[in-house]
């Protein structure tokens, strides 16, 4: 079972985690079957011209008409048709013996290599299909973008096994406003090396808004540690009654022990102080969500989320 931690306060920790195995430098070494090529060797293939310079790396893809593109092109905004990206390899997944999925994280970018971000802006994360032929590997297929998720144009992907032979990508972001901050996590199954576009889950990994207003750090004691806060003057004019303070993060695993994928569980811990209970001591959370594969979704069978809607 693999268990992954969510960083509650993370804004976006961008990871440009990679599968990518290598050949140890042996004179006549046999190639291993099994060992993955380097990334940047299947990034020349899916972008000609790709390199270890910068400006090799600035790419233009077409996208289609998707939710969230603006119709009309322009900087630090995703837009229908042609899109000025920096493009950099996030994972590479063995499918099968002879197939691989290279999964690509992309960000619209100047002229030079430097990326063009704003806070609301989501990275554009793509798949290339690759199969192996004669020793090497030869691109196959070219899927494209298959979601939009994150904040100024970061999230962290990591490959996860739902069961046997059924990798997904997990995709986790997060960000802060005003003093309310969260983290989210979009799940997304391979068939037969294309990554599916719908996610399996889509669920919200922790939150805290201790930082929001003056009285949230006091009501959420001693269940928090505190520290020092920047908070503005009208901030102490809020009224108590008016909204909840918490403080929550969380930790998931899936059981990909079994031929189907297995159940997917979420442990959350943290405190809470409700609005229409401010006067009393918070409440302490530690519990947990079961969410079970069915018809391409998961869902949840026992157990709630208690982050509250950011």
């Amino acid at each position: 079972m693999s268990s992954h931690r969510s960083a509650w306060l993370a804004a976006c920790a961008a990871g440009a985690l990679s599968m990518a195995g290598s050949l140890a430098a042996k004179p006549n070494a046999t190639p291993d079957p099994s060992a993955l090529p380097p990334p940047a060797e299947l990034m020349a293939q899916a972008f000609p011209g790709w390199g270890q310079l910068p400006s090799s790396r600035v790419q233009t893809i077409t996208l289609p008409r998707m939710p969230g593109l603006s119709r009309e092109p322009g900087l630090a905004v995703w837009s229908v048709g042609a899109n000025r990206v920096l493009a950099e390899p996030k994972l590479t997944l063995r499918t099968d013996a002879s197939h691989l999925t290279l999964i690509v994280g992309m960000v619209p970018s100047n002229e030079a290599g430097k990326p063009l971000a704003s806070h609301v802006l989501p990275m554009a994360i793509a798949a290339y299909q690759f199969e192996q032929r004669g020793g090497n590997w030869k691109l196959a297929a070219r899927q494209g973008v298959f979601a939009m998720r994150g904040f100024f144009g970061e999230a962290s992907l990591r490959a996860v096994e739902l069961s046997d032979q059924r990798p997904a990508v997990a995709v986790e972001y997060g960000s802060c406003w005003q003093g309310y901050c969260g983290t989210w996590m979009s799940l997304y199954e391979l068939n037969k090396g294309q990554v599916k576009s719908e996610p399996a889950v889509e669920t919200a990994l922790s939150g805290i808004n201790v930082d929001s207003t003056a009285d949230c750090m006091r009501r959420l004691q001693p269940l928090i540690r505190q520290h020092p806060q920047d908070i503005h003057p009208d901030d102490d004019k809020a009224d108590p009654g008016s909204h909840d303070c918490y403080a929550i993060e969380s930790s998931w695993s899936i059981d990909a022990s079994r031929e189907k994928p297995g159940d997917f569980t979420i442990r959350y811990q943290g405190a809470i102080s409700r609005a229409d209970a401010h006067t009393l001591p918070p409440s302490a959370i530690d519990q947990r969500q079961v969410l079970r594969y069915s018809g391409g979704k998961y869902r949840a069978i026992s157990g709630f989320n208690p982050v509250p809607p950011i």
